[in-house]
């Protein structure tokens, strides 16, 4: 069994996909190929060479950042912005084999078409694979244990990382309790583990906060000397040094106040997920650009522009909107969206769209918004560039960030702006793509869309969002019940009606 680590969006969500070859029939299946732009290339110089025959495509869970690259293959990041190719332009793999594939995995993964049952399994040549169902990141997490003469290993998704664990978006303490330390503690020790991302870093650092045992210190200081750690350690490693897996330890309990396991990992989970929410008030969530650090003479001009310069149209900004936005090309993928707007005239809105809503932000796009009135004055083919926003109205999921005003009057300002806002039509525009890891801008400006129904949203990144400024979508969608929805053009929202 040979095992290749391809990495997806390196310095975003640092994803893995993994290739499996089985080395005596060279039959392989790749694991969560969410980046197609990313696995493609590999898989092609493989098929090529006659390396694979690829019999799969297999997920570990129906998020978009595992499943969402099973449909197409999209372009890889080109070598230089003067060869670029639009992001949401689109090819499937050169090997006509790979058409056709079955996909395993979750009934809720994109274009499955087969959903194992709990250890059920297959083969790949000689490698012995079975499905083991570990339900609470997601219902459908399934983690898969494969085994040949050469040894073992796992693929554990978003269930089980290096030192840590996913978090319980779709289930239960109790699930993931059962997950971690019944279904994949009877794992073999020897069992080598590849997560879904390569999160140990930042796993160890909330480690070493409740546990100062030498199996900690070791992870740490390993993941202090390595970028990747990924099938660097065993079922039976975690069970020294993830304190997911230590329910019984005297130190975990002592540190969470708990006895009993359910208990212990319920509080575990909320000490985890308050220890990231601190961290992330400490430093801003945007990645910094690459280059040096701002010279004294730039901070100083910053300092002296305040004082002396006008910056009159920053100073019309008037809200601060934050939503998701769908890349046009290709809809499996979104980003969030930190809108600054500027009323230009009661039909026409233009906001700056930033990666994040602290210092040091990048600017990513640009919206223009405006009314059904301006809008059925363009031409068809313009109208097809713009999206509505009824479901991001109704749906709770566009919000106005609330800095300092009590959560009932803000709740009904924000109700009142979104009787406006459901009435407009957007075009937006990102030409830097934060979510792949892009350093910089580059290529050209890419369409994007808005989400019109439920079952296209990532909704772990709404609730990752919803924790970091202490909001509830669901709560907002309640409240907005009585704001009429509005009749779509049928030209508007193309996005989602390309076939």
């Amino acid at each position: 069994m040979h095992i290749q680590s391809i990495p997806m969006w390196e310095g975003s969500s640092n994803n893995y996909a993994y290739l499996v070859v089985d080395e005596g029939s060279r039959d392989a299946v790749v694991i969560d190929p969410a980046s197609a732009g990313e696995v493609a290339p590999v898989l092609k110089e493989q098929i090529k060479d006659g390396k694979i025959n690829l019999v799969a495509i297999v997920n570990t869970h129906h998020h978009w950042d595992h499943a969402g690259g099973n449909n197409k293959m999209v372009t890889p990041l080109p070598p230089s912005p003067s060869k670029a190719i639009p992001a949401n332009t689109i090819i499937q793999l050169a090997d006509p084999e790979f058409k056709g594939k079955p996909v395993i995995g979750g009934k809720d993964c994109e274009g499955v078409t087969k959903t194992p049952k709990n250890g059920e399994g297959f083969t790949i040549g000689e490698i012995n694979v079975k499905a083991l169902y570990t339900p609470c990141h997601t219902q459908d997490s399934i983690c898969w244990f494969m085994e040949d003469k050469s040894g073992k290993a796992i693929f554990t998704g978003d269930t089980l990382f290096h030192g840590g664990c996913g978090r319980f978006f779709e289930g239960t303490a109790e699930e993931m309790h059962t997950a971690l330390n019944k279904t994949l503690a009877a794992v073999p020790d020897d069992t080598v583990v590849y997560p879904g991302h390569e999160y140990t870093k930042a796993n160890v650092k909330f480690a070493v906060s409740v546990s100062q045992s030498e199996a900690v210190k070791a992870l740490e200081a390993f993941a202090d000397e390595n970028k990747e750690t990924q099938g660097k350690f065993t079922i039976g490693d975690e069970k020294k040094h993830n304190v997911f897996m230590r329910m019984d330890d005297p130190e975990i309990q002592k540190a969470t106040g708990k006895t009993d396991p359910v208990e212990v990992m319920a509080k575990l989970r909320e000490m985890k997920n308050n220890f990231k929410n601190e961290e992330m008030a400490q430093q801003p969530l945007s990645h910094g650009a690459p280059g040096e650090e701002v010279s004294g003479k730039d901070k100083i001009l910053e300092t002296g522009a305040s004082i002396t310069q006008d910056f009159a149209p920053v100073k019309k900004i008037c809200a601060h909107l934050n939503a998701f936005h769908v890349y046009a090309g290709e809809p499996g993928r979104s980003v969030e969206a930190n809108h600054y707007c500027t009323h230009l005239s009661g039909d026409v809105r233009q906001c700056l769209i930033y990666d994040s809503p602290t210092n040091p932000a990048r600017l990513i796009g640009v919206e223009y918004m405006i009314t059904r009135r301006l809008y059925e004055k363009l031409d068809e083919e313009e109208r097809k560039l713009w999206h509505s926003h009824d479901y991001e109205v109704k749906s709770g999921m566009l919000i106005l960030p609330n800095p300092t005003v009590p959560d009932a009057v803000w709740t009904v300002a924000e109700t009142e702006e979104m009787k406006e806002v459901i009435e407009l039509y957007g075009k937006t525009f990102h030409f830097w793509q934060t979510d792949r890891g892009d350093e910089l801008p580059l290529g050209m400006p890419v369409l994007m869309g808005s989400f019109t129904a439920d079952d296209q949203v990532p909704w772990d990144k709404v609730k990752e969002r919803d924790e970091r400024f202490g909001v509830d979508t669901q709560k907002k969608r309640e409240a907005r019940k009585g704001i009429e929805s509005v009749d779509i053009h049928e030209d508007a929202d193309q996005v989602w009606k390309k076939k």
